[in-house]
């Protein structure tokens, strides 16, 4: 009787405790699902996030941008280092021409230039003249004008000066254009598995290639040289006696004009007797018929 009154008080307790259990665990397991969805959400959150920077990031974008720059910052490098043709041309008047020539030599020597042309004659009154043409360093040229100045008394100067840096950019772009073509033409000839027909027309087309290739380095390396190597022609001369525009002297003139009006004269005359020596089988067919007339009338007044 004892035991069942001590069962009767420990079942209220038990179901009491059960409940307890019951509403532990279910607050556990709706808390859990909570912390679980919050994880999910923030997780969702920072990838959507680092989805959404991605393209906030151009990393290959900045890099074909910056390839971009680089080419284009080297194009204002070649820009910057522009590539100018200085030529220039002067007469000069020298008392003595072999001294002037002498002097000219020396100055170009002394700026490490060189003298590519030189020519030299002697008028009829016996007087020099003569054109040097000389090739010195582009930062030379300057000075090399100032000093040639100085040989003798400049009657004429002309420099003149060209850029040429858009013309050797451009070929400088063709060629890298031409040796990427000529590259494939050469991949596409080693192919085993290439027909012989098409192998002739590679070939064609890769010699055609090359003499590009060949004709563009050699006006670039022609206008290289230009601009590296001004050129400035020199014509030099004695004076004559009165000296006149010629560099002949009065007295020549003189001569040449006495000579040119007996040639005029002579010209003159020639035509005149050819006209006259044409006409005169006319002028003898006309005396005779005029004779003859003359005669007929003159017949008919002593008839009457």
């Amino acid at each position: 009787m004892k035991n069942l009154k001590i069962l009767l008080y420990l079942i209220p307790v038990i179901v009491i405790l059960i409940a307890g259990c019951e509403k532990f665990n279910n607050e556990s397991s709706g808390v859990m699902p909570q912390r679980e969805l919050s994880t999910n959400v923030e997780q969702n959150e920072s990838t959507k996030d680092a989805v959404t920077k991605i393209p906030s990031e151009p990393l290959p974008y900045t890099k074909k941008t910056d390839a971009v720059n680089q080419q284009t910052s080297g194009a204002d490098l070649k820009l910057s280092e522009r590539l100018v043709v200085k030529t220039g041309k002067m007469t000069i008047e020298s008392d003595k021409y072999d001294e002037a020539e002498k002097r000219i030599s020396e100055i170009t020597n002394s700026m490490g230039g060189l003298i590519v042309n030189s020519t030299s004659s002697a008028n009829a009154s016996g007087k020099k003249q003569g054109v040097i043409t000389i090739k010195v360093p582009s930062k030379d040229f300057d000075k090399l004008v100032a000093q040639v100045s100085t040989v003798g008394k400049v009657s004429s100067q002309n420099i003149s000066s060209s850029d040429v840096t858009e013309e050797y950019i451009d070929l400088e772009a063709r060629l890298k254009t031409q040796k990427e073509l000529e590259e494939r033409l050469y991949k596409l000839l080693q192919d085993r598995t290439t027909k012989l027909s098409d192998v002739l027309e590679v070939e064609q087309k890769l010699s055609d290639v090359r003499q590009k290739i060949e004709s563009t380095e050699g006006r670039m390396k022609f206008l290289r040289n230009q601009a590296d190597y001004s050129t400035l022609t020199v014509s030099i001369f004695e004076p004559s006696l009165l000296e006149t525009s010629s560099g002949g002297g009065f007295f020549y003139e003189l001569g040449q004009a006495f000579k040119s009006g007996l040639k005029g004269f002579t010209k003159v005359l020639a035509s005149v007797i050819t006209i006259l020596i044409a006409i005169i089988p006319v002028l003898v067919l006309v005396y005779i018929i005029y004779r003859i007339i003359k005669k007929i009338l003159k017949k008919n007044k002593t008839v009457k």
